[in-house]
């Protein structure tokens, strides 16, 4: 039976009212110690025995450790920023891709049969990938009914995990050296073509073909300006004698077929000279293509067979360096934790109906 608690409010001098309804309200729980202690008792109590009827879950764990680009300094290497750090999350979308953890799935056999789900909903349910915080370490987390199923499933998502980034690695290595492959032949193409057009000028036009032309026109022009000297020479002389003046038609036609022979040699001589000069600098337009053409081809090659060695080595490596163990205690349902929620939320429950309780039954007239 329940015993209706009186208070006899008596005046007490010694005491202010906030106190005395302290005291009041102590007394009040005090009396009801049974039925708090009731309460947490059968709290506890069905949390426990809702916990051992719940469904035990494992959770195996493995760690990733991704190690910077091979070709890094190994002064530098240890020289690792906060903001390298925080870049290295986006590893986490590899150990969370869809396509990884539907394989994986589909290998396990985890969404087959009447427990099917959605892989979105599934991967929720299983799957945790965090890197953890300041470091190079890639936590992967599985959380299954089985404990031995857990942790060959997370060794199997690290393991493809590993995988996947390598064959990221390599796609960009293909890339990188197919362009490199690209600019190679470009190269060697435009080498062949500068070599080509050097042949064919050579060929067309030999270096110095036109030269001894020049020199020979230039000692005639010599030869016929000095035999122009002479039938002027001649002219002058016989314009002061006058028994050779019938000579003179003949010496002046003379005069005048070598000057004009003269001045067809000098523009002949010109042109020559100024073709000479055009094939000259064509020449050599030609060699410095040829040697630019080498040079990149160097070049080119040189940034191909580099490519080719360091294959492999400009991105980050994962490696696998904790596979997990198979767990010896289930991670859910945590017993502990449920009763001590469950005390705790019983003894605010019940705390908040006797505080009211309490303020109604000091409400009503005694």
């Amino acid at each position: 039976m329940h015993t209706e608690y009186k208070y006899e409010r008596r005046p007490d001098p010694e005491y202010g009212d906030s106190e005395k309804n302290a005291f009041e309200y102590i007394d009040y729980l005090r009396f009801r110690w049974r039925l708090i202690a009731a309460a947490a008792v059968s709290a506890v109590v069905l949390s426990f025995v809702v916990s051992l009827l719940l469904p035990k879950r494992y959770t195996a764990t493995a760690s990733i450790v991704i190690e910077p680009p091979a070709g890094n300094d190994v002064r530098t290497a240890t020289a690792v920023s906060p903001i390298y750090l925080e870049s290295l999350k986006t590893y986490e979308r590899f150990a969370e891709s869809d396509t990884l953890f539907a394989g994986a799935a589909e290998h396990f056999h985890l969404a087959s049969g009447e427990n099917s789900r959605s892989i979105e909903s599934l991967k929720q349910q299983v799957l945790k990938v965090t890197k953890l915080r300041d470091t190079k370490i890639l936590e992967i987390s599985a959380t299954l009914p089985d404990p031995v199923m857990a942790q060959q499933f997370v060794n199997y998502v690290a393991d493809e995990t590993v995988k996947l980034s390598r064959s990221e690695s390599a796609a960009t290595d293909r890339e990188v050296i197919g362009e490199g492959e690209r600019q190679a032949t470009e190269a060697q193409q435009r080498l062949e073509h500068a070599q080509q057009a050097w042949s064919a000028n050579a060929a067309r036009e030999p270096s110095g073909a036109l030269q001894p032309q020049i020199e020979a026109d230039v000692d005639l022009l010599e030869k016929i300006h000095q035999s122009l000297m002479e039938a002027r020479s001649d002219i002058a002389e016989y314009q002061e004698k006058p028994d050779f003046a019938r000579e003179l038609p003949g010496l002046r036609a003379k005069a005048a077929e070598l000057e004009k022979r003269a001045a067809e040699l000098e523009k002949s001589i010109e042109k020559k000279s100024e073709l000479a000069s055009q094939r000259a600098a064509e020449r050599q337009r030609l060699e410095i293509e040829v040697k630019m053409a080498q040079t990149a081809g160097e070049s080119s090659a040189a940034r191909l067979r580099e490519l080719r060695a360091t294959a492999g080595t400009r991105g980050e490596r994962l490696r696998v360096i904790d596979p997990g163990v198979v767990p010896q205690r289930p991670s859910s349902p945590n017993i502990a934790l449920n009763m001590i929620a469950a005390l705790l939320l019983t003894l605010i429950a019940l705390l908040a109906y006797l505080t009211v309780s309490f303020s109604y039954s000091r409400r009503r007239p005694g």
